[in-house]
């Protein structure tokens, strides 16, 4: 006789959870899809397969969805803070980190989604607010990284470490927005670059010992052709003037 095997059954807790989960996916969907002002409750609802009852059970509106979404941003950057506070040195940290933001967005299309999150925050109050907070969090967290390195002699001590830190989140965020545009690329060339140039950017002398500053050849990217395309119109375009 077959031994039935019983399922743990969940909570109320953890189901809500669930729940909970699955509208953020849905959501999170829908926004990269056609953005958040483009989208619907009713949209989110028919992706989630639920009514408009139990969605709204678990978020008012879709600016509650957008918060809930910057809340899970922010245990994910303390998280990430944690694993660079135990790394071996700062510059494994950071090399961490540029791979980590690298691998979480190039998947999935998180970088569209992250637009869609910080262009909001320019737009709502309510969800700037809780932006700013977490950004605060984060450069704070990763200055205070950078000062300790700084204290140790592994970076340059000249430097601001709050100014550093702002910088080093821009450069952050302008890769994963870059390497979605050029996805036909090399997935890992524009990470190791990063790498480099920010190793160079805190070294004490500024030169990283067998580190050339080397990047793909441009002129295997469709960008490059692009490039071109443009300054060859430019060029004609000045010589109509002559």
């Amino acid at each position: 006789m077959a031994t039935r095997i019983s399922k743990t059954p969940q909570s109320p807790t953890q189901k809500a959870d669930k729940k909970r989960i699955e509208v953020l996916k849905a959501a999170g969907k829908c926004f990269r899809k056609t953005g958040f002002h483009q989208t619907s409750m009713q949209q989110i609802c028919a992706e989630t397969g639920l009514g408009p009852g139990a969605v709204y059970r678990y978020f008012t509106g879709k600016e509650a969805i957008i918060e809930a979404m910057v809340e899970d941003e922010r245990r994910q950057a303390r998280a990430m803070l944690l694993q660079m506070r135990d790394a071996a040195s700062i510059q494994h940290a950071l090399s961490t980190a540029t791979r980590l933001f690298a691998e979480r967005y190039r998947a999935g299309s998180d970088a569209s989604l992250m637009t869609e999150v910080y262009a909001e925050g320019m737009r709502s109050k309510r969800v700037g607010t809780v932006l700013r907070k977490i950004e605060a969090e984060w450069i704070m967290g990763l200055s205070n990284l950078l000062r300790i390195a700084q204290a140790r002699g592994q970076i340059d001590a000249s430097l601001d470490a709050a100014q550093t830190a702002l910088f080093l989140t821009g450069m952050w965020d302008g890769m994963v927005i870059r390497q979605h545009f050029h996805a036909h690329d090399d997935p890992q060339a524009l990470p190791i670059f990063f790498e480099t140039m920010i190793a160079r950017l805190l070294a004490k002398d500024n030169k990283v010992a067998g580190k050339p500053l080397t990047t793909p050849p441009l002129e295997n990217s469709l960008f490059a052709e692009e490039l071109k395309k443009r300054a060859e119109s430019e060029d004609l375009r000045q010589l109509s003037l002559i």
